[in-house]
């Protein structure tokens, strides 16, 4: 215990990735106005790029990047912690600055960033949960400089979704004073949350429990001991300092064009973001360069921790496919 305690106090790194070019760097960046954390790591450094948006607002995905490192042989994969998340949630952190314009500017000086670093290879934009919310909008606004979308438990419009869990809740646990509460009492975000808690409780959610992934993400060399109270810090804070501007996203009325190829992947145990409206607005959006929408029978809200190797091969075969249709 000791001298894991003095390892987590140590610099902190990212392990050498093994390829014909690899890229392996834990950066900090000067993005909007603030100091926030990028993980790059794939095998080729000149192979596509896959920007992954993590959850939450909130819940920063690089301490479990090695979940899906499978992804490293084919992409240069990055992680970037967003501000108010993990390592870019530093003390004194002003959660005012979380608006949705103030990510999507973000999101560009990242893109930049990154052109800068790495080159002109195609970048694929891939969010999870919050980070669809992101990321469709990031994408569909500019395309020119975005190859593709992948969109991981698409999140569609919040209050739909909350009638939905209501009548889920209704039916897992009728006796919950939630399933008895009008859809609109969650505009109060302390009520949301316990909605959310409900339906993780009851199989709703992530279908992966915390304690499960925590040696995962103890064991990752790019975290110290003081980065995981400010990812417990900026998980527990989630979309509360932005909840108004959040509760009016609409992406069927937002985004009704998707302008690069798109994947969707969903789990049917997914109640956070049901996959009924994910399907909605596959059906619905105009994609002329393609959508396709992948469901996960055994997942939840991460299908890329409970079928790693199934997820891995669906983001691999799109890219492919988005590359031969490129080429064309």
């Amino acid at each position: 215990m000791a001298a894991g305690l003095v390892w987590k106090i140590l610099p902190a790194r990212t392990a050498p990735v093994v390829g014909p070019d690899p890229i392996a760097e834990l950066v900090p960046a000067e993005i909007g106005g603030m100091t926030q954390w990028l993980l790059i790591r794939g095998a080729d450094r000149k192979a596509p790029i896959l920007l992954w948006l993590h959850g939450g607002p909130g819940a920063a995905q690089m301490p479990l990047h090695s979940a899906t490192a499978a992804l490293e042989r084919d992409f240069v994969v990055v992680h970037w912690d967003q501000r108010g998340a993990g390592k870019s949630n530093p003390p004194g952190f002003d959660p005012l600055t979380m608006t949705f314009e103030r990510f999507l500017s973000d999101a560009r000086e990242v893109t930049a960033q990154l052109r800068e670093r790495l080159g002109d290879q195609p970048l694929i934009v891939l969010g999870h949960s919050w980070g669809t919310m992101l990321g469709a909008r990031l994408v569909a606004r500019w395309p020119e400089d975005y190859a593709a979308y992948v969109g991981v438990g698409q999140q569609v419009d919040e209050m739909r979704a909350v009638k939905l869990e209501l009548d889920w809740v209704h039916e897992v646990t009728p006796d919950s004073y939630l399933a008895a509460m009008a859809p609109e009492a969650f505009h109060d975000h302390d009520l949301y949350v316990r909605l959310k808690q409900a339906v993780e409780a009851h199989d709703g959610g992530m279908n992966v429990s915390l304690l499960s992934l925590l040696p995962r993400a103890l064991a990752a060399p790019e975290y110290r001991l003081s980065d995981y109270r400010h990812w417990l810090n900026g998980a527990n804070r989630g979309s509360g300092p932005m909840w108004p501007e959040y509760l009016q996203r609409d992406l069927i009325a937002e985004v009704p064009l998707m302008p690069v190829p798109m994947l969707l992947l969903s789990g049917t145990q997914d109640m956070n973001t049901p996959v009924s409206l994910v399907r909605e607005w596959a059906d619905a959006v105009e994609a002329p360069r393609g959508k396709r929408l992948v469901v996960f029978d055994a997942s939840g809200h991460a299908p890329f921790l409970t079928e790693t190797a199934h997820f891995v091969e669906a983001v691999r075969d799109f890219a492919a496919d988005v590359a031969v249709e490129t080429a064309r």
